[in-house]
């Protein structure tokens, strides 16, 4: 039957080779009926692969360019980009399973198939039979720690094993699905490839530390590259912001850390931020992230977080301000004016100070009483 389908295309286009006009309706003496129809068992790309692919069969009548030939009707009408190109069969890209998902997250075709330069590449239509092979591609591959790979990538009964976008080689990932399987409906959370939290992290708000913008699954973990990346800016490492994000000094998380870091009202030097805390040598340094936060506050300062007062810290005297307030440290504040101790009297002025203290504005609240 299609020998004879066949010889009567070809003897058709000879009738066609004698007309001047080009081909007003293809299915008139030349093609079957269904030669459009994406349907039909007629249709003619259904034709072309039994004719093994043979383009020639085409440009008998269409050209060698397949632009129109004798029968004055060009292919790229339809097929605008060639009817050799990727999207003439392919379209956008198949949408089967979980192609459609993939697509979206931009996962190149590379990434799991061979794309061939040319349509008749090795391994691609001719002499290659369905379905496409899987061969996977760097992104599989990705090993942060050789320790975390227990064998190369592979498609196993419909299902992706040891590969990396889906945190197989993550690093005590947790993940709920590291080997998915290709026909399950599309699902994307965090929580399938690594936990949410990962177990070696102690805080589910990942973009405190991980950008929102940035890539995902490219095998770098994008963190800041200095402290800001987590809290503060890069104006300074403390807060605001602070790990929630928040920038306004009644946060907790924000409260006086500019103050101290700055010292505005001009009464000392900044403070460093390894008075307060202990300040990590890296981001993985032991009692950093993998510890819940808040941040510990050293202990003799007698860090009250329901009061957020520092009951014992002896930069603020007796005085206990609040750390979520600001406008709180002044003369009179941390000590009487004038303190109350033997060596002063009653009638003495806060102007009188520099008489006896001449270094007090610069070197204050140092651990040491400058006296002349």
């Amino acid at each position: 039957m299609r020998i004879f389908v066949v010889v009567l295309v070809f003897a058709a286009c000879s009738e066609r080779r004698e007309l001047s006009e080009p081909c007003i309706d293809c299915t008139v003496r030349v093609h079957p009926a269904g030669i459009l129809d994406e349907t039909s068992d007629e249709f003619h790309g259904l034709e072309l692969e039994r004719h093994g692919w043979d383009f020639a069969v085409c440009a008998a009548c269409h050209g060698d360019d397949l632009s129109g030939g004798i029968a004055k009707s060009d292919c790229t009408t339809c097929h605008t980009e060639g009817p050799t190109a990727c999207v003439t069969c392919h379209g956008d890209g198949p949408t089967t399973a979980s192609h459609l998902p993939h697509r979206t997250a931009q996962v190149a075709c590379s990434e799991c198939h061979t794309v061939p330069t040319t349509w008749d590449g090795p391994g691609h239509i001719l002499g290659d039979s369905p379905p496409a092979e899987i061969t996977f591609g760097a992104r599989a591959q990705l090993t942060p720690v050789a320790a975390d790979r227990s064998g190369p990538p592979a498609f196993v009964d419909g299902a992706c094993t040891n590969v990396y976008c889906h945190g197989a080689t993550l690093l005590a990932a947790g993940g709920a699905a590291t080997v998915p399987r290709w026909d399950e409906p599309a699902a994307s959370s965090c929580g399938r490839c690594h936990g949410a939290p990962p177990p070696s992290h102690t805080q589910s708000a990942c973009a405190s530390c991980h950008p929102a913008s940035a890539p995902h699954i490219d095998g770098i973990t994008q963190v800041g590259s200095s402290c800001d990346g987590c809290h503060g800016s890069a104006a300074s490492p403390a807060p605001p912001r602070d790990l929630a994000g928040n920038m306004f000094t009644t946060a907790l998380g924000v409260g006086a850390h500019q103050a101290h870091l700055t010292v505005p009202s001009g009464l000392r030097d900044p403070i460093a931020c390894a008075t307060c805390h202990l300040v990590p040598a890296a981001l993985t340094a032991l009692g950093h992230v993998d510890t819940p936060a808040p941040a510990e506050v050293e202990p003799t300062l007698g860090w009250n977080r329901t009061s957020a007062t520092c009951t014992t810290a002896w930069c603020h005297g007796v005085a206990q301000p609040v750390w979520t307030t600001t406008g709180s440290a002044a003369c009179g504040t941390c000590h009487g004016i004038p303190p109350a101790t033997p060596n002063h009297t009653a009638g003495m002025a806060l102007a009188t100070c520099a008489s006896c203290h001449p270094s007090s504005m610069s070197l204050h609240m140092n651990g040491a009483v400058d006296v002349l």
